[in-house]
């Protein structure tokens, strides 16, 4: 992704169709056309797909015995100001504070978002296997009473073919326990590193659903 200008709203969505990134242990998303503009008057199209697909955004529901679902997300924690936050990180691991550049310019209440890089990767077998959020981290940006977690990756926990028997998902237990919404697979934020922005996340109003496809806006700085 080009670095955008001074100004102007970046899309951190990923284009959603049949091949969205998601988790392996969910089906594929499916586009089906119900009707034609040709023979039928209208094009019409049928999108079946797991709530947990492209650029989306996780609710407490999701891993919270009768948390809050999407369409009861705080519109103050989706449309919101915060950092871009450049991970350090090549390989698989846990990341902590010292890995980010930008950490120390999260204010409290900001949208913490994360570039590791890994949107290149989209579409192949790497991106499946990714750096994740430690448990500590994830205590720390719950000190700064962050409004959402953001990153251009599957999860902010340890990827699934590396897990041991342990709870899979202690980073979204502690985000989402504490109503901090979750967004994964964000296209490449690499280009707002570093920089304080004005963040857009408007997910699916899916009524009790956990999660839902978002559409997802920064915007930096002007001149």
């Amino acid at each position: 992704m080009d670095d955008p200008t001074p100004g102007e709203w970046t899309d951190l969505t990923r284009p959603f169709d049949a091949d969205a990134e998601h988790s392996l242990a969910l089906p594929d998303p499916r586009i089906e056309t119900l009707s034609d503009v040709r023979t039928d008057g209208a094009n019409v199209q049928r999108v079946t797909f797991p709530t947990h697909s492209g650029t989306h955004v996780d609710a407490p529901l999701h891993v919270v015995e009768g948390g809050a679902t999407v369409d009861e997300t705080p519109l103050s924690r989706l449309l919101t100001e915060g950092v871009v936050l450049g991970v350090d990180a090549a390989e698989p691991r846990p990341v902590d504070a010292d890995d980010l550049r930008g950490f120390d310019d999260l204010r409290e209440g900001d949208a913490a978002l994360f570039s590791f890089g890994w949107a290149a990767h989209a579409g192949t077998d790497r991106y499946h296997r990714y750096p994740w959020l430690s448990a500590g981290l994830a205590d720390r940006l719950l000190d700064r009473d962050v409004a959402l977690v953001a990153m251009d990756t599957l999860s902010p926990d340890e990827p699934r073919e590396l897990r041991g028997d342990g709870d899979a998902y202690p980073v979204h237990r502690r985000l989402l326990g504490a109503g901090v919404p979750v967004v994964e697979n964000l296209a490449d934020p690499a280009g707002l590193v570093g920089q304080r922005v004005e963040v857009v996340c408007l997910p699916l109003a899916l009524r009790g659903g956990d999660g839902a496809p978002a559409r997802v806006l920064a915007r930096g700085p002007g001149d």
